[in-house]
């Protein structure tokens, strides 16, 4: 399915469903941007003051669920970041391999561009999944990041990525709705519900991957601890996104000629999805 064509089915469905994409989340609203008013909004969410009309608030998927902490450390830098599915996971991985295994990065022919997330090369290394625990580690002098990404742009990408690739071999994926989205999004939105609620609190590999990017990291209580990044689609954001990540690299002390294989690495190498 042509993606232009997933993008009216997704406005379709938002006409249809709108309790599913309207969330009450700033996050989705202002897309991150930082300024007085968005934090003010923010605040206004999590403690329940943000109008929702016309929307029954009941209805809505709630913003600011502690549902999912995964992060990718590099201690030798008091450097980490939060990882949030279907927002440059596998790369980031590549790139604290590479960080904090250089030498065996490349003695095993591993490149940031190329590696896949079945066969990385630091399957589980310096990956923590509670942000006490990497609090601890790091301690007062860190520098935490996270990339995100616009809303209906990472729902379509896990969509065709998920459900229409993986589902094409895995019937049992995305529920078994067999590439229609809206029994997906029925029945994510009430797997949703249940883990708002906590009456869902185990893993779930659907649910890991769509909820809302407010459900990672410990939002609620540390999203101003993160120096938040844009996801930048195309070719003109691929460089301008590797320039940010490489001035954050840069702050937390990383060799300058691992910051110039990484920037390489995704500037002129990797096409993101």
């Amino acid at each position: 399915m042509e993606q232009q064509n997933l993008l009216q089915s997704l406005k379709t469905l938002h006409i249809q469903a709108p309790r599913v994409f309207i969330v009450a989340c700033a996050v989705c609203l202002y897309y991150w941007h930082s300024g007085t008013g968005t934090i003010q909004t923010v605040e206004q969410i999590k403690n329940g003051t943000y109008d929702t009309g016309p929307f029954n608030r009941s209805d809505l998927i709630a913003p600011f669920i502690r549902y999912r902490e995964t992060f990718q450390v590099a201690p030798a830098y008091n450097l980490s970041s939060c990882q949030i599915e279907k927002v440059m996971t596998t790369i980031s991985n590549a790139v604290f391999c590479y960080i904090t295994n250089a030498s065996e990065f490349v003695a095993n022919s591993r490149r940031i561009s190329t590696e896949k997330y079945s066969t990385r090369l630091c399957l589980n290394q310096n990956f923590y999944e509670n942000f006490t625990a990497v609090q601890e580690l790091l301690g007062t002098s860190k520098t935490e990041y996270t990339i995100v990404r616009d809303p209906v742009s990472r729902f379509l990408s896990g969509f065709v990525n998920k459900c229409i690739g993986e589902g094409s071999y895995c019937k049992e994926r995305c529920f078994a709705c067999d590439g229609d989205m809206s029994c997906f999004v029925e029945r994510l939105h009430d797997l949703m519900m249940l883990a708002q609620t906590g009456e869902f609190t185990k893993f779930h590999y659907e649910l890991a991957h769509f909820s809302p990017q407010t459900w990672y990291c410990n939002f609620k209580e540390h999203l101003y601890n993160y120096k938040i990044l844009r996801y930048k689609e195309g070719k003109h954001g691929i460089p301008k996104l590797s320039h940010e990540l490489d001035a954050i690299y840069k702050a937390a002390h990383v060799p300058e000629e691992i910051r110039q294989e990484i920037h390489k690495e995704l500037c002129c190498e990797f096409i993101f999805e």
